[in-house]
């Protein structure tokens, strides 16, 4: 047979047994003491048994009431904790993340977003899982990371994706490079020199070898540096080794002094960053208020990085970006 288990009865008994008084435990309760005294006689008549003798002025369990304190005070007060905790979680005032990111917005989308976070929810606990587009979906497919800061290369049909920022990619050559004279630049053009390309995984790479490869104009193509990590690459390019292609997202903060970039003209060198998640996974409170600061700050950053498209004062002049001054 079913029990029709309601909790303030229960939190009633617990208030009078712990005070010895119907008047007292309706103070503290809230409510008056004929409500109170109601409350207890439906607990009563519930279980069919007498909880308390009553005289005037005191109140004591009976053996029937002091048997029922001792199994219900522990795993009241466990769901009572257990209630508090979900609320915490609810309200962001406790709660831990684990999102994947693309290394580009490890630099500049993630560093604002968490002290912005930090400000509204100083309890939260967050981990930042960086890695490579493709490895960043199998994470989230695999529940391994609650969402990802990627790209969605191909239509998947198991991914909810919430854009935030449009990127691009640039091609970056040293000061001097005949490159700079062109007044545009195509993936094509960038064949016939030493390329110095991130591996293989990266979305850099894949949209890269997708575009030379539907080009039947374009040459074989081949990198002649493979690395892992966009800095390593801007090095290289600095010693002369080659040029490179590097994110819009992570150009203002990368150490390229003394080195040009500029923008592929290729509709397919666009990329659109945004918050990637399971389909049928929602997100939980503390990583909804994350994403909710990402999109905050992808809005405000959107008009500090280069521009997407070379004007025509690029043309003549690729941008220069200055050294970053030592943290």
């Amino acid at each position: 047979m079913a029990i029709n288990i309601k909790y303030r009865p229960l939190k009633a008994f617990l208030l009078a047994a712990d005070g010895g008084s119907f008047t007292r435990a309706a103070d503290r309760f809230g409510v008056t003491q004929p409500s109170f005294t109601a409350l207890i006689q439906d607990l009563e008549a519930v279980l069919g048994v007498r909880l308390f003798d009553r005289t005037t002025r005191n109140i004591e369990l009976t053996a029937a009431g002091s048997e029922f304190l001792a199994r219900i005070q522990r795993p009241l007060t466990d769901l009572e904790e257990a209630y508090r905790r979900i609320l915490d979680l609810a309200a962001v005032k406790r709660g831990s993340v684990v999102l994947g990111a693309l290394p580009s917005t490890s630099l500049t989308l993630i560093p604002p977003a968490l002290r912005a976070l930090r400000v509204e929810h100083p309890t939260l606990r967050v981990r930042v899982v960086e890695a490579h587009n493709d490895e960043l979906i199998s994470m989230v497919r695999t529940n391994q990371i609650e969402f990802a800061l990627a790209t969605v290369l191909a239509p998947a049909a198991d991914l909810a994706f919430h854009p935030l920022i449009s990127d691009s990619f640039f091609a970056v050559f040293p000061a001097g490079h005949e490159l700079a004279a062109r007044p545009n630049l195509r993936w094509r053009d960038l064949v016939p020199y030493d390329l110095i390309l991130l591996s293989q995984g990266s979305s850099a790479r894949a949209q890269f070898d997708l575009a030379v490869k539907a080009e039947a104009a374009a040459p074989a193509a081949s990198s002649r540096y493979d690395v892992t990590h966009m800095s390593t690459a801007a090095g290289l390019v600095r010693q002369g080794l080659g040029i490179t292609l590097l994110p819009r997202l992570a150009l203002p903060e990368l150490n390229l002094s003394g080195l040009l970039s500029k923008p592929l003209d290729d509709a397919s060198a666009r990329r659109t960053i945004g918050v990637l998640r399971r389909l049928d996974r929602s997100l939980s409170p503390a990583a909804a208020a994350f994403a909710a600061q990402l999109t905050k700050v992808a809005a405000q950053i959107e008009g500090r990085l280069p521009p997407l498209r070379a004007s025509a004062r690029d043309t003549r002049k690729p941008r220069k970006i200055a050294a970053q001054r030592p943290a």
